[in-house]
């Protein structure tokens, strides 16, 4: 697996953007896929956010993403936001959202951002397993949500 920036990738726009509107499109009905295609435009960049990566498999298969938004739904003052890691069912148990995530962080420090936010409505302890911390849980449309951070440098 290796984890490109999706500027670098640009073909696998609408797939990501199908992933996203599967698995989180329950919380924000509102937003469309054209949306969702015309937020991924937006992050087709290397050096500043909003960024996106994705994960290839060995073949150049895409088989995760996530992004690095400046804002978010709740907190507007924080910044960073590690958002929409996704990886598709079939991809799962193999370490990709792991790995998206950690190399959203070092996206993060490389940026110049010393803590990296996120929210989470199924993940907690996967993201507590890779050095994130709880600061405060919400609802968001009635989904319970934990709010979270992580430093971007040991």
């Amino acid at each position: 697996m290796r984890i490109e920036h999706l500027a670098d990738c640009e073909e696998h726009l609408a797939t990501v953007a199908g992933w996203q509107h599967a698995e989180f499109g329950y919380l924000n009905r509102a937003v469309t896929m054209a949306q969702r295609q015309d937020r991924l435009r937006q992050c087709l960049r290397r050096d500043g956010i909003p960024l996106a990566l994705v994960a290839l498999s060995g073949e150049g298969h895409p088989i995760g993403a996530a992004s690095i938004l400046p804002s978010t739904i709740t907190h507007a003052h924080l910044t960073p936001w590690l958002s929409t890691v996704v990886v598709p069912a079939a991809c799962r148990g193999r370490g990709v959202a792991s790995a998206l995530s950690l190399r959203a962080v070092s996206e993060a420090a490389r940026l110049g951002f010393e803590t990296l936010h996120l929210f989470t409505p199924h993940n907690e302890s996967l993201y507590q397993r890779l050095g994130w911390a709880t600061f405060e849980r919400a609802h968001f449309h009635g989904v319970p949500i934990a709010l979270m951070s992580r430093a971007t440098r040991a």
